[in-house]
């Protein structure tokens, strides 16, 4: 079992401890949202008339909390737009309900379907690709891509052991692509999943010699001196918030020791 069993425990001491620091996390925004709109009707009526229209982006990554609070603030006058891609539905490890777009006709009787099948991106071969593969998803609406680009390359499929021999083959292909095809290094580009991926090609294309510049970053939020700053602001609204103190109590340096931190602690 997970947390051997003693998840409930677990929960239940989290939450306790949440509630002395009258703080509450992402998932609480939502479920006291959901509360508080279930056993208060008049509650869910002012904000039903104050959102008259509601419009959703990545609809097919919703949650069931998520798609709960959507019904209820949007039952009262059905005036909502969600816009996503059943096929597109990868996150059913951390709660996404891809149901949730599949039943958006019963849940809003009347609702109108547009399909995007457009695409302005992609080559033919691409989508022909893609398309193939996504055919045999289950549980989806369909539909059928098409684009006006030109055919070029055919997509390969390539099987490597690990991240260092997949870096090794990328780095080969482009140094064939300047010796051959004399192809600018700026015509080139890999796209990675995240930021963490970048560092085996960093290191292959620094052993070959092979000019590169990364592209993106820490997200705004996740640097240091924004969570700082943040932190401060934290403890200027809610002085009883021990983590954003515990943060900030040595930043800038003021000569605070473990020690007297946790002296502060049994205090």
């Amino acid at each position: 079992h997970f947390a051997n069993g003693k998840l409930i425990q677990v929960y239940e001491t989290y939450q306790t401890k949440l509630k002395n620091l009258n703080a509450c996390d992402f998932g609480d925004l939502l479920l006291h949202c959901i509360t508080i709109f279930t056993a208060h009707q008049d509650i869910l009526g002012a904000y039903q008339r104050k959102f008259r229209y509601v419009l959703v982006d990545e609809y097919q990554d919703a949650n069931v909390a998520q798609y709960l609070w959507l019904r209820l603030l949007a039952m009262g006058h059905h005036n909502i737009c969600c816009v996503g891609d059943d096929d597109q539905s990868i996150y059913g490890w951390r709660g996404a309900e891809v149901g949730n777009i599949l039943k958006f006709e019963k849940d809003f009787t009347g609702a109108k379907v547009i399909r995007l099948e457009r695409n302005y991106r992609s080559t033919s071969d691409i989508l022909a690709a893609a398309s193939s593969v996504i055919a045999n998803n289950k549980g989806r609406l369909g539909k059928t891509l098409w684009t006006d680009l030109r055919e070029t390359n055919k997509v390969k499929v390539i099987s490597v052991w690990d991240e260092k021999q997949e870096a090794k083959y990328i780095a080969d292909e482009i140094e064939a692509l300047q010796q051959i095809k004399r192809m600018p290094l700026k015509n080139v580009a890999i796209l990675v999943r995240t930021s963490s991926q970048t560092r085996a090609f960093e290191e292959c294309f620094t052993a070959q010699r092979i000019a590169y510049k990364v592209v993106g970053g820490l997200r705004f939020y996740e640097r240091m001196e924004i969570r700082d700053a943040i932190a401060y602001m934290r403890c200027t609204v809610q002085s009883s918030d021990d983590l954003a103190f515990e943060r900030i109590v040595n930043t800038p340096k003021r000569g605070i020791g473990q020690a007297t931190i946790d002296q502060i602690r049994e205090t």
